[in-house]
This record gives structure tokens, sequence and C-alpha cells, in this order.
């Protein structure tokens, strides 16, 4: 990969030499074909390249070695990002009317919207002198900042107890005895360790994420950007309208959060849910075995696509999963496709558990996904934006729950009761949290430095709107979950990605019972990136100018929580059900009639 890399760098100077500025603004049809080609190259390069670092962080990431090998990539990432820049620029120079003629153009088919949508940030970019510049002090800069904050969380580990005796526990670790551990007891423990171990660390993170916004937003003032969300709406082909409508639909949805909570509580036997149970399962499963785990997973594909069927099951028939939980591999899951010429690779950690069967659904969901697009597109149009990413994966793990529900099986009450805990993680928790994230934005803005104690306040202030009276936060998590949240510090803004693509997942469970969905929902998949986000869920029938989708999105989780409350025992305290149920019907007609 050093070798593959090391040749990558030499192709991209060698192509900012072979094409000139001046040579693309009059360039033709087939030469621009052939400019494309090697871009294309370039860009799998690059991410073949950050992916495989990425994967060794994730299973060996305090390993020295390893962190050379990150500054090592690091260093050399920005000069392939310089090639593509150099294109960018001398792209979007370019008349309107002759960028159009050549987008149209047959010989550049397969990148016609790659090129079209790049003439969005026309207004946002600077001089190529201004643009190599910044891109040269991304890895002391920025970079810096984020590698640091990862290896301060990576680092903390405190003393902590779990039945077999006390050892040091890192972060991830007492995190997953939070979600997992089926005893209270162990969870209130786990917890103010936690929160003690966050304490500590709190400094460096809030000084971290203070300077990766103000690098942000001195680059937004450079160029031109009136928001600090712009970048990442055009980023996404969303339209900042869509994305406002869907977080205002969300906060007026809370009282179904507040809903599940009280009925969560009523499975647990508890007079009140606290955040030491957001994530605690609500209904006993039998462990999955591994093997089971995997078929119960293909299952799901084979339900909507034997197409898909056939792309998942690839990934275990071709051993490119890593499964295994050991010491020194980070908690997490994902799958890593990097580029068109590469095959996917799938990373979790499996203990059996229902919400790790969801989280396999999950990342399998993205792996049929780009396997389907990598298959008929460019690397340059091989990945849409994150909202569109999201939906294959989210809608993966919805049709797990259904078709357990659906068939009866002993897996379908404990599925659902956690795929709640995850609607109300993925709706309602991260929309709130893309609150904080502009409210963290407006504080730097106005000049006053994100410590952790104003990071805190400004956290605490929207989940607790999340959580209403229906959870406490006993041992002080809430105020504190801004801290171990990479995406806000490696990726702003990115959680309402996942916002959107629960609800149009959620509203696409109905739509896919119907005729023709199966044939439609794989041209959708093989489509990747070559088509605006409107375009591509209009393969679906869905309109994103209408807020339908949204609604039959929060619809289908309605029903689910009435489903699971029907089952659960009554308590004195169930009368608040209708509470929650008509003050959140309430604000939602409030702000649909406002002007």
């Amino acid at each position: 990969m050093k070798h593959q890399l090391e040749a990558a760098v030499a192709a991209a100077e060698s192509f900012i030499g072979r094409w000139p500025a001046d040579s693309i603004t009059e360039i033709d049809a087939l030469g621009l074909a052939e400019v494309l080609r090697e871009l294309g190259e370039l860009r799998a390069a690059r991410m073949e390249g950050e992916r495989w670092v990425f994967m060794l962080v994730m299973t060996d990431g305090e390993n020295p070695a390893v962190r050379d090998l990150q500054a090592w990539v690091d260093g050399r990432l920005p000069r392939i990002d310089e090639a593509l820049k150099h294109f960018e620029l001398a792209w979007v120079k370019i008349a309107d009317e002759r960028a159009e003629l050549l987008s149209a153009a047959r010989e550049v088919a397969d990148n016609r919207h790659f090129l079209r949508s790049l003439r969005r940030f026309e207004r946002f970019v600077l001089s190529p002198a201004e643009e190599r510049v910044l891109a040269a002090r991304k890895a002391t800069a920025r970079t810096a900042w984020q590698s640091l904050y990862s290896r301060t969380l990576t680092a903390a580990t405190a003393k902590f107890d779990d039945g077999d005796g006390e050892r040091d526990c890192n972060l991830s670790e007492l995190e997953s005895m939070i979600r997992n551990a089926p005893d209270r007891d162990m969870r209130r423990r786990a917890a103010d360790v936690l929160v003690q171990l966050l304490a500590s660390a709190l400094p460096v993170l809030a000084q971290c994420y203070d300077a990766v916004v103000a690098d942000h937003l001195v680059v937004d003032a450079l160029r031109g950007h009136a928001d600090p969300m712009e970048r990442r709406n055009l980023d996404n082909e969303i339209e900042p309208h869509v994305v406002e409508q869907l977080l205002a639909l969300c906060e007026a949805r809370h009282g179904l959060a507040q809903r599940w909570f009280e009925v969560k509580a009523r499975l647990l036997g508890v007079e009140r849910l606290d955040t030491i149970d957001f994530f605690a399962s609500a209904l006993d499963a039998p462990v999955i075995p591994w093997g089971d785990g995997q078929r119960l997973a293909v299952d799901v594909f084979a339900n909507v696509n034997p197409t898909l069927a056939r792309h998942a099951e690839a990934f275990f028939a071709d051993r490119r999963v890593d499964a295994e939980p050991r010491v020194g591999k980070r908690f997490g899951a994902f799958c890593a496709w990097p580029s068109t010429r590469s095959t996917g690779f799938l990373y979790l950690n499996w203990s059996g558990s229902v919400l790790d069967l969801i989280m396999l659904t999950h990342e399998l969901g993205h792996g049929t996904h780009f396997a389907l697009a990598a298959g008929t597109q460019s690397n340059n149009s091989f990945r849409p934006g994150l909202t569109i990413t999201e939906v294959p994966s989210t809608f993966a793990h919805l049709r797990l729950v259904e078709d357990h529900l659906a068939a009866g099986t002993e897996l379908a009450r404990p599925l659902l009761a956690k795929v709640l805990d995850t609607a109300v993680l993925y709706v309602f928790v991260r929309g709130a949290l893309t609150r904080y994230e502009q409210k963290a934005h407006e504080l730097r803005g106005r000049g006053q430095a994100l410590t952790a104690e104003r990071l805190n306040d400004l956290c605490d202030a929207e989940l607790s709107k999340v959580w209403g009276r229906a959870m406490s936060d006993a041992h002080g998590i809430r105020p504190t979950m801004w801290a171990p949240m990479p995406h806000a510090v490696h990726a702003r803004f990115y959680l309402y990605a996942y916002v959107f693509a629960f609800l149009l997942a959620a509203g696409l469970l109905v739509r896919s019972r119907e005729p023709g969905f199966a044939e439609r929902y794989e041209r959708f998949l093989a489509a990747g990136g070559s088509a605006s986000p409107s375009e591509l869920v209009s393969i679906l029938g869905v309109d994103l100018s209408s807020p339908r989708i949204w609604d039959e999105g929060f619809a289908v989780i309605e029903g689910w929580i009435d489903r699971v409350s029907a089952w659960a025992p009554k308590s004195e305290r169930s009368g608040s059900e209708a509470h929650y149920r008509d003050s959140a019907h309430t604000r939602e007609t409030q702000l649909r009639r406002a002007p």
C-alpha cells in the first residue's frame, strides 16, 4: 500500500504538469474523458490509502508503528488532494454554457453528474495559490487537533470491576458496559467511572473542538460561506430549507421519544428511565451465534432482491469481515469500500446481541450499496452524499425488524425494542446534537471560546428537550455526550444525515412490499452518486419537496411504539403516554400552520 500511495503521489504531480489549468479550460470532450479517467484513479488511490490506515488505527491504534504510518499517510494525502483540487479549480472557471456542453457529451456520460455538481462550489473557490496553502496546512492545523482528540479518547483508561476483577478499562469499554450490561447497578457504576474519566479529559477535548471549529470558521469566511452548515449541505446536495424542515419536525415530535422512554421504563420495571438505561435491552433475547447472525443478516437482503443477497453473502464467503472482539480493537462498526477497483470490508465487534445483529445488517446495507455502485459507476461518481449513503444501511436494519415481526420469531420483540432505541438515537438525539453543533459554531463565531463548561451547557440544553420529564440523568452523562462524539470533530454536521436516512428508510418500509420495488431499489443502489439526492430517491417514488416521506417515517416509529406498549405491563404513570402523544401532535400542528 505504501508503494501504491507513493506512485499515486507521483501520478498526482505528473497530472498537474501534463494538464495545466489553461489546457483544461480549452479541453474537448475526448480530452476531458481522459482527464476524468486519471482523476478517478487518483481519487481511488487516495481513498484506498486513507481507509487502509484508518482500519489499522481502529484495530491497533496505540501501536507506535501505526501512529507513524498514520503520520506518513497524512503527509501524502494533501499532495493527491492538490491534483484533485487543481482540476476542480480549472473546471469551475469554464463558462457555464461551455461547461454544460462538455458535461452533456456522451464521452463523459459516466461522470456527468460529477461535472455538473462541481459547479455548485464555483462561488466558494479561492485562487490556486490560496487553495494550495490551505491544503498544505491542513495536516498541521485541523488534522493535528483531530488526531490529538482521537488519541486523548483512546488513551483514557480507569480502573473498573466488571465482575471478573478490577482492570483498566478505556472509554469504549465503559460505554459498552453502559449499553449492554443487563445489571442496572453495573450500568450505574460504569456511568460514574465514565463521567469521572471524561472529566479529566474534557479540557483537552474541548480545546481540540474549539480549534477545529475556529479553523472551519476562518476558512468559511475566506470562501464566503454565509452559514457553517453551507458546505455540508452543498456536499450532500440538500437544500438548507429541507434540512431545517427536517430538524424542526423532529423537535416538534420529541413527545414520541419521551413516550418510548415511558414504555421502556415499564418494560424494565422501573419508575422512571435514566440515561444509563437508554440502550439497555428492554426485553431478553438469546445469544445469537455468529453463524446464525450471518444467515439472519443475509436473509434480509434475500427477502428484498436476490442480487443483494449474493453481494451480502460474498462478504462472508471471501472472509471480508472482522467481527472478533479483542484487546486493542476499538468499539464501533463500519463498512470500508474505498473505490470501484477494490472490494469492501466490514468491521464490528460481535458478542451475539440483537444490537450486534442490527449493526451487522446495517453495515451489510452499506456493503451491498457500494458493491452495486462499484459495478456501474466511475470513481468520481461512486459515492453519493452522506444523506443518501445512510439510506440503504438503515433500510436494511429496519427490514430486519419488519421481517421478524411478520414471521413472529423469538427475536421479533427484542429486535423491535432495540430498533426503537436506535430510532430515538438516530432521529431525536442526533437531530438535537446537530442543533448543538449549530449553537457551538454560533458561540465561537461571536468570539467566545468553546470551553468544556460551555460545551456541556450547550449539549445539555439540547438533549434535555429530548429527555423531557420522561428520563432522568442522575449520573451526569448527558452534558458530556458531545465529548466522545467523533463526528463533530472529524466531519461537522454529519449527524443530520442519520435523521434524514432513518425517516426516509422507515417511510420506504411500506413501499418495499409493493410490486416492482425490488427492481427500483436495485437501480437506486447501482446509481451510486451519479445523480442528485432528489433524483436518486425519485427512483423510489419519493418527492423530497414534500414532507410526506418524513410523516410516513414518524408514523412507522409511532406504530412501533404502539405495538410495544401493548406488550408492556401497565403502571400508574402509563397515562403520561397520552400526554406525550398529544403534546407532540400539538407542536407538529403548530409547526405546519406557522407561516
